[in-house]
């Protein structure tokens, strides 16, 4: 069934104060800053797997609670600023975190799945910050542990695409993890550049398409 195209305002009105949202990469900064328009706050961020522009303006703009990622920053413009300060002055709850850990709890997240086992993580500062990971015996090569971490099921996201067809079929590029974040979260709203009929028949190296069951909402967002 085709996903019929929304306004901006359409697409995230559904978004409630204290909602879990992922942003993925590269940011979907109309749907964003939309949501800004809107008034959110308390929401509970997931940067995936690290946070950056959409993230650092929803900071700045006193819509953040808390932050999951595995950290932030804006790219060849540096360090995120209003990202450092919310956590240094203590307006932010940071929920440290590994690109690993993210990407498995996602996965875990999109196959239904309440936990996954994530390797490199015994020894590491992040099992004393993260208190919900759990330690135990691998029940398949005695005399290791290994350590468990929670799924990660966004209520929300916000996505870009580089277009989509009628049908909401999106194609993005394959550097980022958006895919993924489509899968695992319960909403997903996607600005793209263009609606054709033609999007998904061709497809460049370093593209892929996501198909439309992982659409909710579609926004024509040119240039």
């Amino acid at each position: 069934m085709a996903v019929r195209p929304v306004t901006a305002w359409e697409a995230v009105a559904g978004i409630p104060d204290g909602a879990s949202l992922a942003l993925g990469r590269p940011a979907a900064l109309f749907l964003v800053e939309e949501l800004i328009r809107q008034g959110r706050s308390d929401l509970r961020l997931i940067g995936v797997p690290t946070g950056g522009r959409a993230v650092e303006l929803l900071i700045a703009a006193g819509c953040a609670a808390s932050l999951e990622s595995s950290g932030v920053d804006l790219g060849e413009e540096g360090l995120a600023p209003e990202f450092s300060r919310a956590v240094e002055s203590g307006a932010l709850r940071m929920v440290d975190s590994s690109c690993p850990v993210m990407l498995m709890a996602l996965q875990a997240g999109a196959s239904g799945v309440s936990f996954t086992p994530v390797p490199g993580l015994l020894g590491t500062d992040l099992l004393r910050r993260r208190t919900d990971f759990q330690v135990t015996d691998d029940p398949f090569r005695p005399d290791q542990r290994v350590v468990l971490v929670p799924a990660i099921v966004p209520e929300f996201a916000l996505l870009h695409g580089r277009r989509a067809d009628p049908d909401g079929n999106v194609v993005i590029g394959t550097e980022f993890d958006d895919r993924l974040v489509a899968q695992a979260a319960r909403y997903v709203a996607y600005s793209v550049e263009e609606m054709r009929e033609d999007a998904t028949r061709t497809l460049a190296a370093g593209e892929q398409v996501v198909p439309a069951a992982f659409v909710d909402a579609l926004v024509l967002v040119p240039h």
